[in-house]
């Protein structure tokens, strides 16, 4: 297992980080079995006006764990489908996990899944993506 910040990862600034920047301060973390994780303390700027993490904000943990693997595998790609299953809310000061479970990786088309983990390892969201991997000059 590897531990490292997002901007050790990206070897960018956390200003320069774009979206996941909006995560606060998170870390990756490459696991020995081949996944990825994505660690993410909440803070009151996740947070929707019904008191718990607003549900994009999980979407966006999810999805930059599944870039984080993307980058790391050393296929870039984009999302083409995208489906969210909610199970119970996050809350303020939770620390989130989204780990990235490959499922196919074929030559223009690799589906994953994430799973979102609270520190007590409930499970809070789960999502499945389809992407379609960069395939220059096609």
């Amino acid at each position: 297992m590897k531990k490292m910040t997002i901007e050790e990862f990206y070897q960018t600034p956390h200003s320069e980080l774009n979206a996941p920047s909006l995560l606060g301060k998170s870390e990756v973390v490459i696991n020995d079995d081949g996944t990825i994780s994505l660690i993410v303390q909440t803070e009151k700027n996740h947070m929707n006006l019904h008191g718990s993490i607003q549900a994009g904000i999980q979407y966006l943990i999810s999805d930059t764990a599944l870039g984080i693997f993307l980058k790391h595998i050393g296929r870039p790609a984009v999302v083409m489908d995208g489906h969210t299953y909610f199970y119970r809310p996050a809350g303020l000061g939770d620390t989130l996990t989204a780990t990235v479970f490959p499922h196919k990786l074929g030559r223009r088309v690799g589906n994953f899944s994430a799973e979102l983990r609270n520190q007590d390892g409930k499970l809070i969201s789960e999502y499945m993506f389809s992407v379609m991997f960069n395939l220059e000059g096609r």
